[in-house]
């Protein structure tokens, strides 16, 4: 229950956020009655759903020159009784005007005011070829196409009308102004730019209708810089919590999900809608189907490792590792199946480890932003990596260091490395203490990416769902381009008993059958080093904890005589045996790498996303 003494009320925003909205401020922006504030009852603000207030600089809505009034509800005189007087011949119409989609000729048989309905065709959405109902009350059209403006400022464009006694509710695609008071700094703040709250699928009653308005549907990129005159909508949010099944057939989340879409051409407004290929032309060129690279040499390199994939395209996808380290990602994303292009790093050690295990790629000893001046043809890949430095951002960052302003500005390589690289699909990872220990910082990095024109979709991983022995959490950014579907995450491939997945991999299963004579593998050292000290023994059969650029806090053998090996941890981070690491710092360079096996899950994800958009293509399918 609400503490009464606050004078406020608890409501919940549309962007899926508790709020505390003031008593005043409740009135002003609903128009609600005023009385006493004595005369409130509060009830539980679990009860009230979607009730959070819509702010504007002024708090009447009048009309424009592409907004016209059909109704208002929202007066203070406003009773059940004119509702019923609106409603009152609903039961008596005559086989509700059921017309066939696309019939433009509709319109042109209602009555009155109708044909104010008629004149909003540009902002109708493309509608399913089914038949469609249209519900005339008092003069008006009720139809799918049509757009609402609804009594807390919010707006819905209309897919399905249901008639029912004394009202008339609709269903239909819910959106809010991005300058929303709740709407998050990730989305571009303009006052006629509006978002897509894909999750809000509540019925809404005619009760609620302020006026009819011209809302326009595009996929069309523009500068958000450059405010425009019309109600257009570009983008979709949703907004996922843990335990929701997305995908039928699918595992449900184990943590929250996000993602801003870019709407496709089949969502957006006829007239108003580009089709994929020609919005990723524009964006960046001629694009080659199925990657830019041949397999071949690709082909060879697995073949010498043992695999042999004969459904592999004769073309692969390129890919750039910014920020490789000694190339956990790159290990990973070449199983599976892309060709190695160019790796960058300023840290000289990891680089020797680098180019020591994969020779066939193009490496820099560079800082970042240095790297992106080479020729944008060199940089052009079909999918981009970066992984920034993420101890400032960490929770387990407590004390200042040196480098922390430069490694502060490395999170916003993302916007850099899509202009200059300009892939078809992005991917960034950090520590999952971004996003709730820096939220500005990291709106910001999610929004240079939608200026640009990209769809992102975000969520914290645990890596142990993909076969990773480890308690690691990591946030996970995936963006794709104008023209390019959002891939999905890769379903989960370990899990508990039950589960109908692998059994989760253990510090057992991971080390146990190491070779004494393994490289990195000094078992006599590590007894010495701890001769002196004691640990209390553990479950050999759970998982680690997280293997970081020290080693990890309380991160040591289950016996608890010793600390992990290098190649021991190497192992816990799913490197294979022979992967190769020289230079000094080797701890740091396998505790700063992204697990192999968790980027080869998705990195599959994404391939099998893209040749999947380029097959549907090739057969002149486009979305």
């Amino acid at each position: 229950m609400a503490n009464i003494n606050d004078r406020s009320r608890i409501s919940v925003s549309p962007f899926g956020d508790p709020i505390h909205v003031s008593t005043a401020e409740f009135r002003a922006v609903t128009h609600e009655p005023t009385m006493p504030d004595e005369d409130i009852i509060m009830i539980d603000p679990l009860t009230i759903v979607d009730t959070s207030p819509m702010q504007e600089a002024s708090h009447t809505f009048r009309p424009t020159e592409n907004m016209e009034v059909v109704i208002d509800l929202t007066c203070d005189d406003e009773t059940d009784q004119a509702i019923e007087e609106l409603t009152s011949d609903m039961a008596h119409v005559a086989a509700s005007s059921v017309i066939p989609t696309g019939d433009d000729s509709a319109s042109g048989r209602s009555s009155g005011n109708s044909s104010v309905i008629s004149n909003q065709s540009a902002s109708s959405s493309p509608i399913p070829e089914t038949t469609q109902q249209e519900i005339n009350i008092g003069g008006i059209v009720f139809k799918a196409g049509i757009s609402l403006e609804l009594d807390d400022g919010s707006f819905m464009r209309i897919e399905d009308v249901i008639p029912q006694p004394h009202d008339l509710r609709f269903f239909g695609r819910r959106l809010y102004r991005t300058t929303h008071p709740e709407a998050k700094t990730y989305l571009p703040k303009l006052n006629h730019e509006l978002v897509w709250l894909t999750q809000n699928t509540d019925h809404v009653s005619i009760k609620r209708v302020r006026r009819v308005v011209s809302i326009y549907f595009t996929n069309f990129r523009t500068d958000f810089n450059t405010p425009g005159g019309e109600l257009t909508c570009r983008l979709k949010l949703t907004i996922r919590q843990s335990g929701v099944v997305i995908l039928p057939g699918n595992a449900p989340l184990s943590a929250e999900q996000c993602a801003i879409e870019w709407l496709t051409f089949s969502e957006s407004d006829p007239g108003y809608g580009k089709p994929a290929n020609l919005l990723r032309r524009e964006w960046r060129d001629q694009t080659v189907p199925f990657g830019e690279a041949s397999a071949s040499s690709l082909a060879m390199d697995l073949e010498r490792q043992g695999v042999i994939d004969l459904t592999t395209p004769d073309r692969a996808y390129t890919f750039g590792d910014a920020y490789c380290g000694a190339g956990g990602v790159s290990y990973g994303a070449k199983q599976a199946g892309v060709k190695l292009q160019w790796a960058v790093d300023i840290d000289k050690h990891a680089l020797e480890t680098y180019q020591l295990n994969f020779n066939d790629v193009e490496v820099e000893h560079s800082d970042f932003f240095s790297f992106l001046t080479n020729d944008p043809k060199f940089l052009r890949v079909d999918i981009a990596h970066c992984s920034p430095p993420c101890q400032t951002w960490s929770p387990a960052h407590t004390v200042p260091c040196p480098r922390d302003d430069a490694n502060s500005a490395c999170v916003f390589s993302a916007g850099s490395l899509v202009r200059e690289s300009r892939p078809r699909v992005l991917t960034m990872e950090e520590t999952m203490g971004l996003p709730q220990r820096f939220p500005v910082i990291f709106n910001r990095v999610v929004l240079d990416m939608v200026e640009f024109g990209y769809s992102v979709r975000w969520s914290v991983l645990g890596c142990d769902e993909y076969g990773v022995p480890q308690e690691r959490k990591r946030l996970l950014l995936i963006a794709a381009g104008p023209g390019e579907a959002l891939p999905h995450y890769a379903q989960p491939t370990h899990g508990m008993p039950g589960d109908d997945l692998l059994p989760r991999a253990t510090i057992s299963s991971t080390i146990d059958n190491i070779p004494p004579d393994a490289d990195d593998h000094n078992v006599e050292g590590a007894l010495a080093r701890w001769a002196l000290s004691y640990r209390p023994s553990f479950d050999r059969n759970s998982l680690a904890r997280t293997i970081t650029c020290g080693g990890g806090e309380y991160n040591y053998h289950p016996s608890g005589t010793r600390p992990y090996t290098n190649r021991e941890m190497a192992l816990l981070q799913t490197f294979p045996l022979d992967f190769q690491f020289t230079g000094r710092f080797m701890r740091k360079q396998i505790g700063n790498a992204v697990p192999p096996l968790f980027a080869k899950a998705i990195y599959g994800e994404i391939v099998k996303s893209l040749r999947q958009t380029d097959a549907e293509e090739a057969m002149g399918n486009f979305h």
